[in-house]
């Protein structure tokens, strides 16, 4: 598997690692916010219903305080009560004093309740008005709400109602999955839940909600909890989605960084050849300038050629008998070394011009002495000896003529400070060209020391150079050139010693023809 591959991967499971967790707390956040609207909800109704009791008690209270009160009456309206409130189990009406005819139950004494005389002894500690909760000892879940009457209530001092704690909470309504309530006494104890406890040491995240109920004379405290399930915070779908949006947007971003990246390298690659385009022409006319005294110097021959065979032509044409021979032989002359001079400038003006590569069928052999004639005087002038061994066949290939020119005269340049400081004997350089194999070499080595071993996988990369004042930007510019060609570049060092670095050209199909034949 590709590195880009597994870097694509990698970041699509962090990114759908990301996403599933915020999924998931989005997800916790909402169901917090509605266990608490239900909890709260939730609590609202029991406590209401935690009031309903203590209006029912003033209500009975009111009946025995009323001037035409009567424990029928009283009983009528207990009796409605529990008829019309389930969860009020019963009702008792408790004398300090023993007067038969004001005490009655809505019930028969068993063992759910506290004895009268348990009841008589917490009545009688309240203060007039003041109402307790008792829960029950047997585990029920009901408890008794006891409250002390007036003392102008004198038959009757006590009344007690038996609430059954779990009809508060909708015994009969399903709770969500993984939701427990619970209902605590005064003291702590629990009167009644419903739901299963979470489970300890869950990775689940508990929603709690704990309040006291709203009721001053049933402080009882309500407990709601909730443990969310996997589904409910990570539902499949929202997965499988959120997974699959990621993997598109990691694919996108890939696309689009993969364009982005040729987009830049297209640029520099673009930017780099212009740069060396530039460079080029500026090489050339650079060499130019040192070409200077050669190039003047193979002028100076033509144009002083054709002087000195003017002047003669002239002479022959004033004498008395002038030969027209003789005159057109001159005059022959002269257009030879004119056509010469223009050739000399012709080949400088296209040596020097930022024009295109013009590919034509060019004679190797013509092309390598053009570079000769350039180089001679800069040569002489180093006391370096040129040596040409060219291909008797004629090789042929379809090039820019300039170019490779360009070419093999940096190639020269090169050899030339290469061996500038060695001895005489060793200050020689050889161009060659060949035509075998299918294909056509030109061979630019001298007799200096060789390159360094190391060296020699490096020469062609940009900016690798190892003269002091180089820019290493010679032999890179070469090989496009030649590459630009179908041709290639390669370096070696010679057995006997010295460099050798060898143009490899296609042939045309002339070329392809003659070898052929």
């Amino acid at each position: 598997m590709s590195r880009r591959v597994t870097g694509a991967l990698s970041a699509w499971a962090a990114l759908t690692a990301v996403a599933i967790a915020l999924v998931a707390t989005v997800n916790f956040v909402r169901l917090r916010n509605s266990f608490e609207a239900e909890a709260r909800t939730l609590h609202r109704v029991v406590s209401q219903r935690a009031d309903q009791h203590d209006a029912h008690l003033t209500s009975l209270a009111a009946v025995l305080a009323s001037p035409d009160h009567s424990l029928a009456t009283l009983r009528s309206v207990a009796e409605a009560v529990l008829r019309f409130y389930p969860r009020i189990t019963a009702i008792d009406a408790i004398s300090f004093a023993p007067v038969p005819d004001w005490a009655f139950t809505t019930r028969e004494l068993q063992s759910d309740r506290p004895s009268s005389g348990e009841l008589v002894a917490i009545a009688s500690n309240l203060s007039a008005g003041q109402t307790i909760v008792i829960a029950e000892a047997n585990g029920t879940g009901a408890y008794h709400l006891v409250k002390r009457l007036p003392e102008t209530t004198v038959q009757t001092n006590a009344l007690v109602m038996t609430i059954d704690a779990r009809r508060l909470m909708d015994p009969e309504a399903d709770l969500p999955e993984g939701m427990r309530l619970a209902l605590h006494d005064p003291s702590g104890r629990e009167l009644v839940q419903r739901g299963a406890p979470p489970s300890p040491g869950g990775v689940m995240p508990v929603l709690a909600f704990e309040k006291e109920l709203g009721s001053r004379s049933q402080p009882l405290l309500l407990r709601i909890s909730r443990s969310p399930s996997m589904s409910e915070l990570l539902p499949s779908i929202a997965v499988a989605l959120v997974a699959a949006l990621t993997g598109i947007g990691v694919i996108l971003a890939s696309f689009v960084l993969r364009e982005r990246r040729a987009a830049q390298e297209a640029w520099k690659r673009a930017s780099f050849h212009e740069h060396q385009a530039r460079l080029a022409h500026a090489m050339r006319v650079n060499t130019v300038g040192e070409m200077a005294s050669g190039i003047a110097h193979e002028l100076t021959q033509p144009l002083t050629a054709i002087l000195s065979r003017s002047q003669a032509g002239l002479r022959l044409a004033r004498s008395p008998s002038p030969n027209p021979d003789e005159i057109a032989g001159v005059l022959d002359a002269n257009v030879r070394l004119a056509k010469r001079a223009g050739d000399i400038l012709s080949r400088l003006r296209a040596y020097v011009s930022n024009s295109g590569p013009m590919p034509e069928r060019t004679s190797l052999n013509r092309l390598v002495r053009n570079v000769a004639e350039l180089v001679q005087s800069d040569l002489e002038r180093r006391s370096i000896a040129l040596n040409l061994h060219l291909d008797p066949g004629e090789p042929f290939a379809t090039v820019d003529r300039v170019s490779i020119e360009q070419v093999v005269h940096n190639l020269v340049r090169n050899a030339a400070d290469a061996i500038e400081s060695l001895p005489q004997e060793r200050r020689t350089i050889t161009i060659a060209t060949f035509f075998e194999n299918g294909s056509t070499r030109i061979a630019v080595s001298d007799s200096g020391l060789g390159i360094p071993p190391t060296d020699l996988p490096r020469l062609f990369e940009p900016f690798f150079t190892t003269k002091p004042n180089g820019m290493g930007l010679g032999l890179p510019l070469c090989e496009r050139l030649v590459e630009a060609f179908g041709g290639r570049i390669t370096a070696a060092n010679l057995p006997e010693g010295g460099a050798v670095f060898t143009i490899h050209l296609p042939l045309t199909e002339e070329g392809r023809k003659e070898a052929a034949e």
